[in-house]
């Protein structure tokens, strides 16, 4: 059996699983769990300001559960799910956690957002499994939350390494005013500039609206920055960089922390041209069996999108395949804290090769220190792979 297959089959198998899930009844069941079904649910920013930056997510969920579930589900069980829009707020997000494991009974939770701390504390002391999009400090702190790759954790000098390996001495930070996990981010990009001698000489935090897109590239300009690093929503980068340029300003590196979206280049691809994006999977342009198999899962389970190729779809493809073999690990009377524990035995998972072998269990408070870098081509129609395996070295929590 191909590595590809054999990464996504293991989590659906349901060989002798009627009796195993008959013995789950009564007060063995778990929350969530009966004899044909684990109810899940799903937080993410549906609405307010955030919400454009997770186009593809839904579908993403959708596809891979609809493989499992076309395969004969977890132990003999469909898994589905109930979703909650956060807004990407703190009380939205506690809000949402509540309904979903209180009222509507959910084992465990996918999350992609940016305000997962509202609830952090809440389903942690509960112990609900959690798995997702790992962008704020909160999940490196609780052992209850999981996901293939920790961007936020202790800083890397990969950065500063390509950012000065392509010319750039001085930088200036733009981030997303609306999140605290984005604030943890640019930190730790900065300790990694600076770690190789790239000097920050100017940060910014953003509110698209409330700030003007003129007076943040004046101030970016002003700053005489040769690099640029961002971590805004992807479809308010292009209106920054056109100003930029506007204004006389040429970056030699423009590096987007997000924003390898196919769908953004049609609309914007001339003022995105030259932008760096990195990728901690494997990224579209490198083909293969892995990313034909998920493309061919968005094409059957989630026909509504008009674009596979879209960064957060893969993303939560590949956190709702983590959570599953989380699920499958848990053994076929699975409880919360089987959940935990089985999530630990995971020590070479790789989303049937969309990302290189990691140990689930020990990539709390790391980051991954190597990553595919996607560039925008010159005319801004297609990403290219700038360097397909750069590497560097973690600098532990503080510089």
């Amino acid at each position: 059996m191909s590595t590809i297959l054999l990464g996504l089959v293991v989590g659906t198998g349901c060989s002798g699983t009627t009796a195993s899930a008959a013995s789950c009844t009564g007060d063995r069941a778990a929350p969530g769990v009966t004899r044909d079904e684990v109810r899940l649910g799903l937080l993410y920013p549906d609405s307010g300001l955030l919400a454009a930056a997770f186009p593809g997510l839904r579908a993403g969920v959708d596809a891979r559960l609809g493989e499992a579930n076309a395969a004969g589900g977890i132990q003999g069980r469909n898994v589905v799910y109930d979703w909650r829009d956060d807004a990407a707020t703190t009380e939205g997000n506690l809000s949402g956690a509540r309904e979903l494991v209180d009222q509507r009974g959910a084992f465990g939770v996918l999350e992609f957002t940016v305000a997962a701390s509202g609830s952090a504390k809440y389903l942690a002391d509960r112990r609900i499994p959690t798995v997702g999009l790992a962008a704020e400090d909160v999940w490196t702190q609780y052992g209850n939350m999981f996901s293939f790759a920790s961007t936020l954790a202790a800083p890397i000098d990969t950065y500063g390494r390509f950012v000065k390996e392509r010319g750039g001495a001085s930088a200036f930070l733009l981030r997303s005013a609306m999140s605290t996990g984005v604030s943890g981010a640019a930190l730790r990009v900065g300790q990694s500039l600076q770690a190789l001698g790239v000097e920050v000489v100017g940060s910014f935090a953003y509110t698209p609206g409330a700030d003007g897109v003129s007076d943040v590239a004046r101030e970016i300009v002003a700053s005489g920055a040769d690099t640029v690093v961002t971590m805004i929503t992807p479809t308010d980068l292009p209106p920054v960089l056109h100003a930029i340029r506007e204004l006389g300003g040429s970056p030699k590196v423009v590096l987007s922390l997000n924003g390898y979206d196919h769908s953004l280049l049609r609309r914007h691809g001339p003022d995105l041209a030259g932008v760096l994006v990195p990728v901690f999977y494997r990224p579209f342009e490198a083909g293969g069996a892995p990313i034909q198999h998920y493309l061919d899962a968005m094409a059957r389970y989630s026909p509504q999108t008009d674009d596979a190729e879209q960064e957060f779809g893969l993303i939560g493809y590949i956190n709702t395949d983590l959570f599953l073999r989380g699920l499958q690990a848990a053994g076929p009377c699975p409880t919360r804290q089987s959940f935990l524990a089985g999530m630990r035995t995971l020590t070479r998972y790789d989303a049937g090769g969309l990302i290189q072998p990691t140990n689930v269990g020990a990539t709390r408070g790391r980051q991954p220190t190597c990553f595919a870098l996607m560039q925008v081509n010159p005319s801004g129609s297609a990403f290219t792979v700038a360097q397909d395996n750069l590497c560097g070295r973690a600098l532990g929590p503080t510089l």
